[in-house]
């Protein structure tokens, strides 16, 4: 009886909750900078991890010594730990050795990308939560300093962070561009073979997306950087400044704090 009783508050204290959630819940938050920018940094965030996860490409190798040449196909994909791939030797005159011999490409770029996926994600987690805090406990976020303090430590922590990430993705970039490039990176000046059988690479991969990707990470740390300012303006910091300052000395009229 008592376990019953126990179950039927419970369930009425849950739908008193989600009533009262529902209640609360206003768009005019998605109307002020804050509101709207934080969808910007979602929708950008998932391009900056999807742009990085999505490559799929190529390279292929042959030789042009010999009229019996074998093209050999090397597969790039994330998270690009491309020391693991590797295309098999000798290119020509198979026929005496089937099995041949692995050649392994010399090195990745995987704990740069896996950084930078991994923070992107933890950025578009982040940008729902806090949407969801602006569309439902945006009362409660006005009341309690609290809550724009962390706001705005944690968004000053991301801008940083998309800094550190993007630059440590974007020399990850270049250092696989360079590794798959197997004339440029000398792979098959220590090939034996391939002093006789000409080794030469065929294709090379398409690397756009991750260009694209790059792109993404510097942009979010500009649209991360800029939103600081409206955050901050919801701070006690700033409200405190500018109540300390005398109106018609220079001062900021009284008003919505997301005004620009």
């Amino acid at each position: 009886m008592t376990l019953t009783l126990l179950g039927e508050y419970s369930d009425r204290k849950l739908k008193m909750d989600a009533g009262k959630c529902l209640n609360n819940f206003s768009i005019e938050p998605l109307k002020e900078p804050k509101g709207f920018i934080k969808v910007i940094q979602w929708i950008l965030a998932i391009f900056a991890f999807a742009t990085t996860t999505s490559v799929d490409t190529f390279l292929t190798v042959t030789a042009r010594g010999c009229s019996d040449a074998i093209m050999e196909k090397v597969d790039i994909a994330y998270p690009f730990d491309i020391q693991n791939s590797y295309f098999t030797t000798p290119l020509c005159n198979r026929t005496s050795n089937p099995d041949g011999t692995k050649v392994y490409l010399l090195e990745g770029s995987r704990s740069s990308a896996e950084f930078y996926v991994f923070f992107g994600v933890m950025v578009f987690l982040y940008c729902i939560a806090a949407l969801v805090v602006y569309l439902f406990f945006e009362e409660l976020y006005r009341r309690s300093n609290v809550w724009s303090i962390v706001d705005f430590v944690i968004s000053a922590v991301i801008t940083l962070l998309w800094l550190v990430s993007s630059s440590a993705w974007a020399q990850g970039l270049v250092n696989l561009k360079y590794y798959t490039d197997l004339n440029k990176c000398g792979l098959f000046k220590t090939i034996t073979t391939c002093s006789t059988d000409n080794c030469v690479q065929t294709e090379f991969p398409n690397f756009g997306s991750l260009n694209a990707s790059v792109i993404f990470g510097f942009l979010n740390m500009l649209v991360w950087g800029g939103n600081l300012w409206f955050l901050y303006k919801e701070t006690p910091w700033f409200q405190n400044r500018s109540e300390g300052t005398p109106q018609g000395t220079g001062g900021l009229p009284e008003g919505d704090p997301q005004r620009i």
